[in-house]
């Protein structure tokens, strides 16, 4: 089929070429032979092309195309039409208006003739310039011994202040202070004898605070800072004053990660004055921090730097430091664990001691409390944020511990000790109870052992405490709180002193402190109040201090009023 086209093609050839050259000839006048050779069996064949040939796919056929079979079951009821009435809705997008009150007064009396009287004043408004005063007087005429012999009385009025600019917030304080008790831990055999007459004497302690200092008012930026100057001047009815003078800044920087990290910085000048010492104390440290947060994991690592110059015997320099490091993670809301290494030093002033024990007297010398390591580990949850516990073990490690023990020449008076080197163990559960607002639970005990070496007991040191606080609110306008606190194991020293090497002391067991008290504040309106306080409800001498107990059962009730 193919080969005759080709043959066509060369007798095509053929003949025009033939007729090519006999025009030719002619033209030249004569004609030439010419041979041609023809073969036929030549055949010319070209491959065959293939065709691609696809297969469209197949499309699934949509289930619209599958039969439904619907059965319909009519139903007859007589409703009337619908009417609707369309209405545009009101929203009020306003936020509700509180008020809020300036001032705030409340006074009130109980037996021991007992007067109360307390206020508060501040700015309401969100001017640049915020400020508050504060006032409250509450005294006891009559005490637990000798009726006014034994008499009470604290006394405090502050004024702060707070200047807010776009970035910055510059703040200060003024506080005054006056705590007068009476000296009435003398031998209880003058006030069994009534013929014996006698008189106790009274201490009066003023001290003044001050500071004032700059911070930033955003606290979620990449960087944070505050830094306060302060003073502070302490004095009593005797020989005992003191000086301080402190610096204190800090800053905390963000990253965008789960790091963090702050430094704090704190100076402080102390010359305290008594009757067997006069010192220019000096304490200053550098606490820098890096924490990091993953998820449930947080950590923290830094370091505590600080330099005190205590005049202690063999002691090989003032500068010390300890390392921090604070780890914990959450498996669950319901379970967690906490650990801790760190140490520390503890500043102790005379203004210090005299807030944890009023009635100390003169005393040899003032020393900080180095915290040589704590150890620190135990477990933590929560159960539907209504039910919380945390339980956990300490160890620590302590130089020159204080301890408070009855003065040898003045049985009323305290004096302070120290103790070398102090081991203490601590064994400690916390379980806290909310159901929304009606009710709340918080609750903490405690288990110390001591090991000392150059004190024979931990005087005035507790073995055991409990403590529980209770807040029920059955209806909006009633509030009741119940509070007991229990202290065992407290020891003091006696007058009675054997002088061999070591001396042998005489070892008093004072009884276990229960303390049970009772609060309630009915609101009759916005601004006008009532409330009544019940203290020492069980009527315990509760002898915090040997020779020194304390008021039998204390009611006071009164009003409070908001202008």
């Amino acid at each position: 089929m193919q080969k005759l086209p080709v043959i066509l093609f060369f007798a095509g050839a053929f003949s025009l070429g033939s007729s090519s050259v006999f025009a030719q000839n002619k033209q030249q006048g004569a004609v030439q032979d010419q041979e041609f050779v023809i073969r036929k069996d030549r055949v010319l064949t070209v491959p065959t092309q293939p065709r691609a040939f696809e297969r469209l796919p197949v499309l699934p056929q949509p289930k619209g195309f599958a039969e439904f079979n619907y059965t319909v079951t009519p139903f007859f009821l007589k409703l009337p039409a619908l009417n609707l009435e369309p209405t545009a809705l009101q929203k009020d997008y306003r936020q509700p208006k509180t008020e809020l009150y300036r001032g705030f007064i409340r006074a009130g009396y109980g037996n021991f003739s007992s007067p109360l009287l307390e206020g508060r004043f501040m700015s309401t408004t969100a001017d640049p310039l915020n400020y508050a005063l504060k006032f409250k007087h509450q005294s006891f005429g009559k005490g637990p011994i000798a009726a006014e012999q034994s008499a009470e009385s604290h006394t405090v009025f502050g004024a702060d202040g707070s200047y807010f600019t776009e970035q910055v917030e510059v703040f200060g304080g003024l506080n005054w202070g006056q705590d007068k008790y009476s000296f009435y831990g003398v031998d209880p055999l003058l006030f069994e004898n009534p013929d014996v007459p006698f008189e106790t004497s009274s201490n009066v302690m003023n001290n003044v605070q001050v500071q004032v200092g700059l911070r930033d008012i955003e606290k979620t930026g990449p960087f944070s800072y505050e830094g306060k100057l302060s003073f502070r001047n302490f004095k009593d009815s005797y020989s005992a004053k003191e000086n301080e003078v402190g610096i204190q800044a800090g800053g905390k920087f963000r990253t965008e990660s789960d790091w963090s990290g702050r430094v704090d910085l704190a100076y402080f000048h102390t010359n305290p004055n008594d009757v067997n010492y006069q010192e220019n104390r000096n304490y200053f440290s550098i606490r820098p921090r890096i924490s990091y947060n993953y998820e449930a994991f947080q950590f923290t690592a830094g370091l505590n730097l600080v330099s005190e110059n205590d005049s202690i015997a063999d002691k090989s320099s003032d500068f010390r430091i300890f390392p921090v490091l604070k780890a914990s993670y959450q498996f669950a809301d319901e379970f967690g664990f906490y650990g801790e290494f760190s140490g520390d030093v503890q500043r102790n002033t005379y203004f210090s001691f005299v807030n944890e024990n009023p009635f100390l007297g003169p005393s040899e010398q003032l020393l900080n409390t180095i915290n040589n390591y704590k150890i620190e580990g135990g477990i933590e949850g929560q159960f539907q944020e209504a039910f919380h516990y945390r339980a956990g073990i300490n160890v620590s490690r302590y130089n020159q511990m204080h301890f408070f023990v009855n003065s040898q020449a003045d049985s009323a008076r305290f004096e302070i000790v120290y103790d070398d080197k102090s081991t203490v163990f601590n064994i400690n559960a916390e379980l806290g109870f909310k159901i929304s607002e009606t009710y709340s639970l918080g609750s903490r005990l405690d288990l110390y052992q001591y090991d000392l070496t150059t004190q024979t007991e931990a005087w005035h040191r507790p073995v055991w405490e409990l403590r529980v606080n209770n807040q029920f609110t059955p209806f909006e306008k009633l509030l009741v709180q119940a509070n007991l606190n229990f202290m065992g194991g407290l020891k003091a020293r006696g007058n009675e002193v054997v002088e061999v090497i070591p001396p042998i002391v005489e070892v008093v067991n004072l009884k276990t402190i229960a303390d049970l008290q009772l609060k309630a504040d009915f609101k009759i309106t916005d601004r006008l109040s009532v409330f009544a306080e019940g203290n020492n409800i069980l009527n315990g001498k509760n002898t915090r201090w040997l020779n020194y107990p304390v008021r039998g059962i204390q009611l006071i009730g009164g009003a409070s009023f908001k202008f």
